[in-house]
């Protein structure tokens, strides 16, 4: 996940450009990120990102709906941008997106999206799941409405959350991203923009099922690192063809070399869960909702089983007693009947 801080949103004003871009430092391009802790601390946290998602050890749980406002609204501007570290997007949008619902605890403003992909179709995407890398990676980006911008935002631990979604190869091209990929040819060389004729929505780039996701407490995937992130990866991939995603990789960073491997290492799960969302029927889930209390009626259902089984115990314990006590008898009567035989011998 990369987060550009240099364009800052008023929440409360809805007349804005949306930049998509980097919080790039000159530091980025001397050390590789398994020395990025030496400058920011919070690398080497204990809730980093990505991660590898074990399907095996999720907890299945039956969020409320994701609520997505604003996402099939097109932009009335979209422009594409070869940063040097990956796609930039810029969108001029009367009605910027927000989503609610799930997992969050408030409204999220949309801030930016971007890519990961590796130089083959055999990884490129920064979180995996069940040890599976997809050869590239959609981010979208939103802020808590609450901290009014992204850099705010990242002051707080629950201040950003980031919508995950993974590419896979198809046989066919995915019509819905013709026009972006035509126009990745425009943008081969580092600092190069163009624009769209028909702008996309939201929706039109993201996975159709929002139903079934994961989701966890994670952090940026570049420095600072900040862990700030709930994670929402989306389980439906998005279909692209082998030579749609291959537009990606014909761009070029800022020394003229191919622009790939734009991803961070896997990090250590820690001590964190992570959530599965699905439409089953989840039981002893506890999702922080207050219980209401049992009828009358209910109640009494409950109750009168516990009556009858401890009735039953009861009178068991007195059986049980009066046939302890019977055994104790006829062992001192049999006792008494061997000292009476044995007197007889001995006369």
């Amino acid at each position: 996940m990369i987060v550009d801080l240099s364009v800052i949103h008023d929440a409360h004003h809805p007349h804005h450009v949306i930049a998509i871009g980097l919080l790039i430092c000159s530091i980025h391009t001397l050390l590789r990120p398994s020395h990025w802790g030496e400058q920011y601390n919070s690398c080497t946290g204990k809730h980093q990102s990505p991660i590898n998602i074990n399907s095996l050890d999720v907890k299945k749980v039956n969020l409320p709906p994701l609520i997505f406002d604003g996402f099939d609204v097109p932009p009335q501007q979209t422009n594409l941008t070869n940063n040097g570290h990956t796609v930039a997007v810029t969108m001029k949008s009367d009605h910027i997106p927000t989503i609610s619902g799930g997992p969050l605890n408030g409204t999220y403003q949309y801030s930016q999206l971007h890519f990961h992909w590796g130089d083959n179709d055999t990884f490129g995407s920064e979180d995996m799941i069940d040890n599976h890398i997809f050869p590239m990676e959609l981010h979208v980006v939103f802020f808590k409405q609450d901290y009014r911008n992204a850099k705010t935002a990242l002051e707080h631990s629950d201040g950003l959350t980031v919508l995950a979604f993974f590419y896979e190869v198809s046989e066919r091209a995915n019509p819905r991203y013709e026009e972006f990929v035509t126009l990745l040819g425009n943008i081969t060389s580092a600092h190069k923009s163009t624009t769209f004729t028909n702008p996309p929505s939201l929706k039109d780039l993201i996975a159709h099922d929002t139903l079934h996701y994961y989701t966890y407490d994670g952090s940026l995937t570049t420095p600072p690192c900040s862990e700030v992130v709930t994670w929402i990866d989306f389980k439906e991939p998005i279909l692209l063809s082998h030579s749609q995603i291959e537009a990606f990789r014909a761009l070029d960073d800022e020394e003229g070399h191919p622009l790939t491997h734009n991803f961070r290492p896997i990090q250590p799960l820690g001590d964190r869960v992570v959530l599965y969302n699905t439409d089953e029927i989840v039981k002893d889930v506890d999702l922080g909702q207050p219980e209401e209390p049992p009828s009358e009626v209910e109640q009494n259902a409950i109750d009168e089983p516990k009556k009858e089984r401890t009735s039953g115990r009861k009178n068991g314990k007195d059986s049980g007693a009066m046939a302890s006590m019977g055994v104790s008898w006829l062992v001192l009567a049999t006792a008494a009947m061997a000292m009476v035989f044995s007197s007889y011998g001995r006369d």
